[in-house]
């Protein structure tokens, strides 16, 4: 099987959420594609962002996005982020005997405040101030370890998430050709993309 590549970083603070990935989808050394979307908004206020296996993400993606759908019509109520997390933990350990190849953000704000949990292939969660998954990860990590406050505003989040993400595209051959971003605070959900 080939190594398929990303960095995904988190960040919760105060005002918000924001979840940041970059676009290269890679098939071993081969870049497939340099506008592979990583981050989906799958309801109102929340979004996940998925590293390793392209396919497993969006899968994954898409069905959160029915499930939450059929949730809200059925009950006429939405998820909260826990409840989402919770969901998404049922149905990848559900798949354990063949797992999505995936390690998830899910991140969000409900009537609760901003939330941001980390999930792994077979289900397990944790709640989290940050996050970065993939194969960039531990180059992401050490400049959210070192900048990381949660009384920062979300726009210099925002700032130090495209950071980290691209000081992992500085090294790791696996990420790169840009960067989208989703921006969630209680006011509006933001999405847009950084050229590198």
């Amino acid at each position: 099987m080939y190594v398929q590549g990303s960095t995904v970083v988190g960040i919760e603070v105060d005002e918000g959420v924001i979840i940041a990935a970059d676009k290269r989808y890679t098939l071993g050394n081969l870049v497939i594609s340099g506008k592979a979307k990583k981050v989906h908004v799958i309801s109102d206020g929340i979004a996940v962002g998925a590293a390793w296996m392209y396919a497993d993400s969006q899968a994954i993606a898409s069905i959160l996005k029915y499930e939450l759908e059929y949730h809200k019509l059925s009950t006429k109520s939405s998820l909260s982020v826990k409840g989402v997390a919770k969901l998404l933990s049922s149905i990848l350990y559900s798949s354990k005997m063949l797992p999505y190849l995936t390690e998830v953000i899910v991140g969000g704000v409900d009537y609760r405040g901003p939330h941001l949990y980390v999930l792994d292939s077979l289900g397990g969660y944790s709640e989290e101030k940050y996050a970065a998954l993939g194969t960039g990860a531990t180059l992401s990590l050490g400049l959210l370890e070192e900048k990381y406050d949660e009384k920062v505003t979300l726009e210099e989040a925002e700032s130090l998430a495209i950071g980290a993400v691209r000081t992992a595209i500085k090294r790791d051959s696996l990420s790169g050709d840009g960067i989208d971003v989703v921006s969630i605070s209680d006011r509006e959900v933001k999405e847009y993309s950084v050229q590198l």
